[in-house]
């Protein structure tokens, strides 16, 4: 008689977080190829990891233009966010946007004219502390990072020098033709791995037309716009 066969226990893999500066994220890839906007960031990093279980992304941006009465570009970023929110895993992250005036500083602009800009405030600090809290808390084995500013780079080496056992991977978020202009040397001497955004994918990843929300409701995808 034959002996009993023993089911095998399946590896458990490791887990992953992903952290995506929105607005670096965007203007890398995003504003050239606005037909790649209605993204789902659940379904695109499970299938760019799927040797580990991504256990959450967390997505961290500002709502733009908040003091403006109308504003289609507020209005279609809300839209993207609801869709975000329908993804279980999508932990979305606000900091704070708002207006400065600078003035031209171009030659053949003598006049020194005002104009008016606005720029994301907290996105880096909310980053950083959510590396060095989930690497305290033991939350994931393993971080993916999806940004180009070199602000965050203190706090990925203080998770690379307190807690070695986490694998840390660094996306920068740009189109292949910019691989030439884009510096990672601080990155490799923290024996971080850095590479560009693989983007081949990306397009198989895209949201439906409609996402239905939990609640039952239904959120339309905005036609493809330049900003």
């Amino acid at each position: 008689m034959s002996a009993p066969a023993i089911a095998s226990t399946p590896i458990a893999k490791k887990r992953c977080t992903v952290y995506i500066d929105a607005f670096n994220w965007y203007y890398g890839i995003f504003i050239h190829r606005p037909e790649w906007k209605w993204l789902n960031i659940q379904s695109y990093f499970e299938a760019l990891r799927v040797d580990e279980e991504v256990v959450g992304i967390r997505f961290f941006t500002a709502i733009v233009q908040p003091q403006v009465h109308v504003s289609p570009k507020r209005d279609r970023q809300k839209r993207y966010l609801t869709a975000l929110k329908a993804q279980p895993k999508v932990e979305i992250v606000l900091g704070k946007y708002q207006e400065r005036t600078v003035t031209c500083q171009a030659g053949p602009c003598p006049r020194r004219l005002e104009y008016r800009v606005g720029e994301e405030k907290k996105t880096d600090v909310n980053i950083a502390v959510r590396l060095i809290d989930d690497a305290i808390h033991q939350r994931t084995d393993s971080m993916v990072i999806v940004s180009a500013d070199s602000d965050l780079e203190p706090a990925v080496e203080w998770v690379r020098k307190n807690h070695p056992a986490i694998k840390i991977s660094v996306y920068i978020p740009a189109l292949p033709e910019e691989l030439n202009v884009r510096r990672n040397d601080n990155y490799q001497r923290m024996q971080v791995h850095c590479r560009l955004m693989p983007l081949a994918d990306l397009p198989r990843h895209l949201l439906p037309p409609t996402v239905t929300l939990p609640v039952g409701t239904t959120v339309q995808r905005p036609p493809p716009t330049s900003n």
